[in-house]
């Protein structure tokens, strides 16, 4: 009888032995999903850092060539008329607060109004982080309303990543922001729908770098 209760208890004591080394180990996998993880965020990382490095060289380069020959650049307007009557009046939306401000469609603020779609989706896909801030527009977001309204912008710097701001307050300069969203290298550009040129090709190179570069940087490549 002792001797069956000896076995019993040995028997116990082996499962409780194999049971905690059990419990110990990793699960299976695991590690080796952690490491492929990480490498795989570091890979994303090298992508990201080598396309911006290529995007910054070709957008560099290409102002620095216009600025040297603008008649390699071929501009043209192509004719557009709408014989539809106009609103009289457009919805600013503000993108921050959601208020409806209404505006007459004519005028500089109706502009913008109609314009904050366009530029908040082109904004998204440029190759240099710009902010719009439309809070001038807003009659809930506004800080001074006797102020005249201005379109503001922060440019991320193309080159070193400092912050740098200006704005847009004429209809003309309204026009000319679709310029940001050309394709490098630049080859042509299309001037729109009103069928004059917008900007002479002589300034394109340095309206784009006064948009995109800080001073210190603009004056690094050549380009002030």
């Amino acid at each position: 009888m002792k001797k069956k209760a000896l076995l019993i208890a040995l028997a116990l004591a082996g499962s409780a032995t194999v049971s905690g080394q059990t419990s110990d180990q990793p699960e299976p996998g695991r590690e080796e999903k952690s490491i492929t993880n990480e490498g795989a965020d570091r890979s994303e990382l090298t992508d990201n850092g080598l396309s911006h490095e290529i995007d910054k060289t070709t957008i560099i380069d290409s102002l620095q060539a216009i600025r040297k020959d603008p008649a390699s650049v071929k501009f043209h307007s192509a004719m557009c008329y709408d014989m539809s009557m106009p609103p009289v009046d457009t919805t600013f939306i503000c993108p921050a607060c959601g208020e409806e401000t209404k505006y007459y469609a004519a005028s500089f603020m109706g502009k913008v109004a109609d314009l904050v779609p366009y530029l908040n989706r082109s904004f998204k896909q440029a190759k240099v982080k710009i902010d719009a801030d439309f809070s001038d527009f807003c009659s809930k977001c506004c800080k001074d309303a006797s102020k005249e309204p201005e379109l503001k912008f922060t440019t991320h710097c193309l080159d070193c990543g400092q912050t740098f701001d200006w704005k847009a307050t004429k209809f003309e300069e309204l026009d000319q922001l679709s310029l940001l969203f050309l394709s490098f290298p630049i080859t042509e550009v299309n001037q729109g729908q009103i069928g004059t040129e917008k900007i002479e090709p002589e300034k394109l190179s340095e309206y784009l770098s006064n948009r995109f570069l800080c001073p210190l940087c603009r004056d690094k490549h050549g380009l002030k």
